[in-house]
């Protein structure tokens, strides 16, 4: 009787992770030159030396230099504090304007100086200008979410379409940057500010 060979099944979580980590500690490299020495100066030879990786591996993870900065934006965004928007947008409604701008304070501590350079280097990257775009275009969605719950719940004194275009006008890294507050005093700087401008 012969047997019969059982096939055995790849298992690729173990590369996944290993790429991920190298992915990450690129993103790390390149977080540290973007704030050190500004998009313009940074190239793909310098990440990949601060990483200790090949250049070849930068350009296998990343499109580009642009894609680079964007996915750095990403994690940083990602890696805070902060609560998501759309957990926000489901709580209880008096509870939403109060969380919001705890948790944009949160983000823009971590966040708010690679967010900026990331605005000002979409001015002179034409492979940064979509990415950049599609991010303020998932940032204004969420701030509706939120104006529209707002709404619902009769908490509104300007039509949704207004709350949702204000918080996106104020809830912002220029905000953060200009107002030299710490992060706690311009979270209750915001909430204040939430409530004068939109809440009934």
């Amino acid at each position: 009787m012969t047997e019969r060979r059982v096939k055995r099944t790849y298992d690729a979580s173990s590369r996944r992770a290993a790429a991920e980590a190298t992915r990450d500690r690129i993103c790390a490299a390149a977080e540290a030159l973007f704030l050190r020495d500004g998009y313009a100066r940074t190239s793909i030879r310098a990440v990949a030396t601060e990483a200790g990786v090949a250049e070849a591996t930068v350009y296998l993870a990343f499109a580009g230099k642009g894609a680079l900065l964007d996915a750095v934006i990403i994690r940083a965004t990602r890696d805070n504090p902060g609560e998501r928007l759309d957990a926000i947008a489901a709580a209880a409604p008096e509870e939403i304007l109060p969380r919001l701008a705890t948790s944009i304070a949160a983000l823009m501590a971590r966040a708010a100086t690679l967010i900026a350079l990331g605005e000002s280097a979409a001015l002179m990257d034409a492979e940064l200008r979509p990415l950049r775009e599609r991010a303020h275009a998932k940032l204004r969605a969420a701030f509706r979410a939120i104006a529209d719950r707002l709404d619902e719940a009769d908490r509104l004194r300007v039509s949704a379409e207004e709350a949702a275009n204000t918080l996106y006008a104020i809830a912002n890294e220029t905000t953060y940057l200009r107002s030299g507050l710490a992060p706690e005093h311009y979270a209750t700087w915001l909430a204040g500010t939430f409530a004068a401008l939109i809440e009934r």
